[in-house]
Parts: C-alpha cells; structure tokens; sequence
C-alpha cells in the first residue's frame, strides 16, 4: 500500500507532494486544516502529531517520519525514476542533503515561519524580509551554469526550493532581478505535474478555509 502524507494544502507537504509526483512516486494523501488541526475524514492531526505540523509521512508498517526534508528523502529513495532517484553511494547524494537543509533551515523556517507567523509585528516580519536578498544572491549564483540544483535533471530538493516559491509573493518576497534564479523558479512552477498540484492545492485550500496564508 502507498505511504500516506497528512497534507495541509499549499504548507509545505506540498514538496512532499512535488517530490512524490515527479519521482512517479504514489501517495495517500489524508488532508487537514493546519489553523484548526481538523483531519478531513475526522479526528484530530494533534493525535499524530503533537506538535501541529506538517510534514507527516506515515509508510506502511514504519513509525511515522516528520520534518519535510525526511520526507522527501523518504519519497525519493522509493523513485524508480533513475533521473530522479539519488541512491546514497552516488557523489551528488550528499549535495541533494545539503539544498534540502538549506531550504529547510534558510528559507523555510527562517523566512517564511516568521514572514507568515500572525502575531509578528510588521517590522519584524520586514527585518526577516531583508534576509532574502542574500539568500537569493547565493542560489543566484549557484543556479549560473545549471537549470536545476544539481545539474541537469529535477530532483527532490528541487521539489522544496520550487515549494518557496509558490508563496513567495504572498510572503512580499520578489526574485525578479535575479536573472537566474528567476528563469529556475519559472522552470519548475510550469512543469505540468508541479502546475496541476498547485491549482488543485489552491483550490483546497479555499474549500477547507484554512486562513493560513495573506491573499
């Protein structure tokens, strides 16, 4: 049977989910409104995990994995997918760790876990801001002589970093004069599988009325 990922709609599951459908990877997917915690057949996300958030990924006949960079990790090693699947002995393996650390840790929970946390105050949430550009410089300039992170073909740190950039305009975040990470970020958003998820994600997200993201 397919993992399942308990999926709040445009969170950050959603890589999970990029990572899942470009690896050609199945997945059940139980969907849940992160602002209440409500699980859509029923129950309550807080009983599988405490802590309230996503990602969650629950294999058949395995403890359940947190953090979204285990769970793409996870996804990606079940890939038959040779483009995409790293195997752990390969030399770009450790690569692919790295850019899924850093879109966890440099632009995921120190950007946009601020930038969208409600009780921050403006000028907060505009000092976080100011952390961007730096951070858009250095994959700016890593991105010159690749379309994707680690060369020629999408993988699953792909798969987070194109997650960024799907609320990076809700979270006042412009890319644009940085020619090369701007070309990557319209690379991956239009890939048909990516583009799919992301409409039927927004939709989601109005139907469930999370309330979870400025418009």
């Amino acid at each position: 049977m397919p993992a399942t990922l308990y999926h709040a709609p445009l969170a950050c599951s959603l890589a999970a989910r990029f990572a899942a459908a470009e690896g050609g990877v199945p997945l059940d997917i139980e969907y849940l409104n992160l602002r209440t915690k409500e699980l859509e057949k029923g129950g309550s996300f807080l009983d599988v995990n405490p802590l309230g958030q996503v990602s969650v990924l629950k294999p058949e006949d395995q403890p359940f994995i947190t953090e979204t960079a285990a769970t793409i990790l996870w996804i990606q090693s079940q890939s038959e997918n040779t483009s995409f699947r790293i195997d752990p002995s390969h030399p770009d393996y450790f690569q692919m760790i790295r850019w899924l650390g850093f879109c966890a840790t440099e632009l995921h929970k120190q950007i946009f876990r601020i930038v969208f946390y409600g009780e921050a105050t403006d000028d907060v949430k505009d000092r976080i801001r100011d952390l961007a550009p730096q951070r858009f410089e250095f994959l700016d300039r890593h991105l010159t002589d690749r379309p994707y992170l680690l060369g020629d073909h999408f993988t699953a740190a792909d798969a987070y970093l194109t997650w960024f950039f799907v609320l990076s305009d809700r979270a006042q975040l412009d890319a644009s004069g940085y020619k090369n990470l701007s070309a990557y970020s319209e690379r991956t958003l239009s890939r048909p599988l990516i583009a799919e998820l992301i409409i039927s994600d927004t939709a989601k997200d109005e139907a469930m009325n999370q309330q979870i993201l400025p418009k």
